[in-house]
């Protein structure tokens, strides 16, 4: 018997199908656009919410559902079983994971054992035509944490907070310590909501109702010294957190963890540990030394501050926290001070101190001390080496520092960047102070810094011109000073003259000078001023093609020229054939390098499917100014006669080159190099059956290495054949077979046919004898002996036995 699907049963199946995917797309639809998820009130705090109106958005796991109004499909009260099952299939025969009966429309239905982020649906038996058969919902895990901001708080302390993040808007907790009662625990979190209503008799048990985001006071003003953990639990949910916290007793203890030492006009790091305390005060100097300065810290978030002393500005508001006040807020600070304004905080050991408060009667002193220190403020440094620098015009080196191409040199082309780079500047604190300037001239003037450029050459009365960016000299040229990359300086100052080139003029070279004069801050009175000579060279922007009369027909035919301009540059070329000869046009960029003597560039062309012996012209320009531009006519396109290698080339050999038995076999496998580019590939030695080698291997051009050095092949060999392979990138590239022969055995030849018998005399009653048969082909001759000439011994003996008895026959 055979079954067959009608076409109207096909049908019917597709159908079907069709109905459940568009059922799971309306459910994912209507599971996007669903309202929240209901929250639960006091009165269902600890179990869940009560669903009515038929519709079921998410529910979190660990929750009792219960649904108040399932009808039967009729208008009454639906009095049957409800179950939650797996998927949005509301087929009759579900994959139910909870049941219950429901009572006059009412049924509580557990959670537990829902999987989370999985679709699953009511199903009430009985009743297909209920409101809330097929409703469905996702069931989710909810991600609840409960942390304190800080470890560590004191008996006295304030400011700690329990913040709180979770996936719900509202939720209930329970909270619970070993070591307090519920009443200590109402007294710890003083900044929650306590609903009333809720009661948990002779239990320590703390309810409260929190949200998302909440960052709620405590208080550990009664509470006894040690480590406490706390247990929170979502009262609805299986989802729960746990968080611990140091009590110390009242005094709360702060002191110095680290102290740098800081070179004058740098910012000085001093770090504090405030792990017991939201407030803290530090003071610097004593009123006696002329100066005296104090921070005053509230708020604090960490176990540990980290304090910046701007020694640069030992006069204004030196102080700032790293971090900002997501760290600790600065309530105030001050400077009492006999210095200048504006002079930095002179070399000097100067003292620290830390408290909790803060006492102005008689200077700025700590009226608590925890703890001192020393923050010691050293001579700077001397300046180091002063270079000049370059960039592509097209490049942003103030704004964009990272991405722009900066080449050290003293030839800077009309047009591109000039940056002067200072190793070892230092005075961060000046640094930062005016790193929101655009114009850094007037700011480094104040300081004593300046740039100058002059003439080398002048006419026979005039003097040489003088560019300088201080506004001291009047008569000379202004410069403008821009800082570069100065929110990642670290000491070494990078500049650029922004308005060099509407000055200076091109094809000329200048002297360049830095200079800090004695009023700086940073520069010994008694000494002399700083100073750095150098020659700086403004060029033309030129660009030539080097001596070529034809390229290659090759995929990368490359033509090169040299150009005065700053390497990074993308100059725009092309290899242009006409009509009458090639007929082809290319057109790319070749960037800038540098060179030695001069910056260079090549331009490749795929010229590769064009026909050898046609001429075209080679042209180049220069993006910034459409007027440096360089051609070359009439090149020809001649046969790439190059064969550049694809692959390394091997070697394989083994010593001894004929091993014997019993040797000792080594193996040595080189590898070199032919081509000009490095190149690399993977390559495995096989020896029997065993890899000996197996990595990758580099070279550059025109090298050589001996990657399998003596390898032990065999040991005391035995004779017989040993296949070998040698592979490159997965292909073969050599193979062959080791034959290691055995001396003491030579290959036996076959030995000669045996000559006819004799013809057997008449016998005596007259009957003839039978001819004698042919002897039998002797046997090999045994590899250990030499093959014995017509019979062999045992043949020999065969035939006298033959012969004896015929002659016994004729004797009968």
């Amino acid at each position: 018997m055979t079954s067959e699907t009608t076409y109207r049963e096909k049908g019917r199946a597709v159908v079907l199908a069709a109905l459940m995917v568009l059922s799971v797309v309306a459910m994912s639809a209507a599971f996007a656009g669903g309202a929240a998820a209901e929250q639960p009130t006091a009165a269902n705090y600890d179990s869940g919410p009560d669903i009515t109106g038929g519709d079921i958005d998410e529910v979190w796991i660990g929750q009792e559902l219960t649904i108040t109004d399932v009808t039967d499909g009729n208008g009454s009260n639906h009095d049957g079983f409800v179950s939650i099952a797996k998927g949005p299939d509301t087929s009759d025969n579900p994959d139910t994971v909870e049941t219950r009966e429901a009572d006059n429309g009412k049924v509580t239905l557990q959670t537990n054992d829902l999987e989370d982020d999985k679709i699953y649906h009511i199903h009430v038996h009985g009743a297909t035509g209920s409101n809330y058969h097929g409703a469905a919902f996702r069931a989710q895990t909810e991600s609840f944490d409960a942390e304190f901001s800080q470890s560590t708080v004191g008996q006295a302390g304030s400011g700690v907070t329990l913040d709180i993040s979770s996936d719900r808007t509202d939720q209930y907790v329970n909270i619970t310590s070993d070591s307090l009662d519920a009443s200590e625990l109402g007294n710890v979190f003083t900044g929650a909501s306590q609903p009333s209503g809720i009661t948990h008799g002779d239990e320590d048990v703390l309810t409260l109702e929190v949200s998302d985001g909440d960052n709620l006071a405590t208080s550990f003003s009664d509470i006894d010294t040690g480590e406490y953990n706390f247990q929170f639990n979502v009262t609805d949910s299986e989802s729960s957190a746990t968080a611990n916290i140091n009590v110390t007793d009242t005094r709360i203890d702060y002191e110095f963890v680290d102290i740098e030492t800081t070179p004058q006009g740098d910012i000085g790091n001093i770090t504090i540990d405030v792990s017991q305390g939201s407030n803290a005060v530090v003071t610097l100097g004593d009123a006696g030394d002329g100066y005296d300065s104090y921070i005053e810290l509230e708020n604090i978030q960490e176990d540990e501050v980290v304090l910046e002393y701007d020694t640069h500005d030992a006069t204004g508001t030196p102080w700032d926290v790293h971090g900002g006040d997501d760290v600790a807020e600065i309530k105030s600070q001050d400077v009492n001070t006999g210095l200048s304004g504006g002079n930095p905080l002179p070399v000097y050991n100067w003292d620290l101190s830390i408290g909790k408060d803060l006492d102005t009667q008689s200077g700025y002193d700590v009226t608590d001390e925890h703890d001192r220190g020393r923050l010691v403020v050293a001579e700077r440094a001397e300046i180091g080496d002063v270079t000049t620098h370059t960039a592509p015009a097209d490049d942003d080196p103030v704004t964009d520092f990272e991405d722009a191409t900066v080449t050290e040199t003293s030839a800077i082309a009309n047009g591109d960047h000039l940056l002067v780079n200072v190793e070892d500047f230092g005075a961060e604190g000046l640094v930062e102070d005016v790193s929101g300037s655009n114009d850094l001239s007037a700011a480094l003037a104040d300081e004593g810094v300046y740039i100058e450029i002059t003439e080398q050459t002048s006419g026979p009365i005039s003097s040489p011109t003088n560019w300088n960016s201080s506004d001291t000299n009047p008569g000379a040229g202004q410069l403008e000073l821009t800082g570069v990359a100065l929110s990642e300086y670290d000491g070494d100052l990078m500049l650029e003259i922004s308005n060099v080139h509407g000055q200076l003029d091109s094809d000329q070279t200048y002297d360049f000078t830095l200079n800090v004069t004695q009023e700086s801050d940073y520069v010994d009175k008694e000494s002399e001023e700083f100073s750095s000579e150098s020659e700086l060279t403004i060029n033309n922007r030129e660009v030539s093609w080097d001596d070529i009369s034809s390229l290659p027909a090759s995929e990368d035919a490359t033509a090169t020229g040299t150009t005065t301009v700053a390497p990074g540059t993308e100059l725009t070329t092309e290899a242009d054939s006409p009509s009458s000869e090639g007929g082809f046009v290319q057109i790319g960029d070749a960037t800038v390098s540098a060179g030695d003597s001069t910056n260079q560039f090549a331009a490749e062309f795929d010229l590769s499917t064009e026909t050898p012996g046609v001429l075209f012209d080679l042209y180049v320009e220069d993006p910034e100014n459409s007027n440096v531009n360089d051609e070359i006519t009439d090149a020809e396109l001649v046969a790439d006669n190059s064969t550049e290698p694809e692959g390394f080339e091997y070697d394989v050999s083994t010593s001894p080159s004929e091993p014997v038995k019993g040797d000792d076999v080594t193996g040595t496998v080189s590898v070199e190099n032919p081509a000009e580019d490095t190149m690399s590939e993977n390559v495995t030695f096989t020896f029997d059956g065993t890899t000996k080698f197996d990595e990758t291997v580099e070279l550059e051009g025109g090298a050589s290495d001996t990657i399998v050095d003596g390898a032990t092949l065999l040991e005391n060999a035995s004779a017989g054949d040993y296949e070998w392979e040698l592979t490159a990138d997965g292909e073969v590239v050599a193979d062959g077979t080791l034959t290691v022969e055995d001396p003491d055995k030579g290959d036996g030849s076959d030995g000669d046919d045996g000559s006819d018998g004799d013809d057997g005399s008449d016998g005596d009653d007259g009957s003839d004898g039978d001819d004698g048969s042919d002897g039998d082909d002797g046997e090999d001759g045994d590899d250990s002996d030499d093959g014995t000439p017509g019979f062999g011994v045992g043949v020999a003996l065969v035939a006298l036995l033959g012969a004896a008895m015929l002659a016994l026959r004729r004797q009968n």
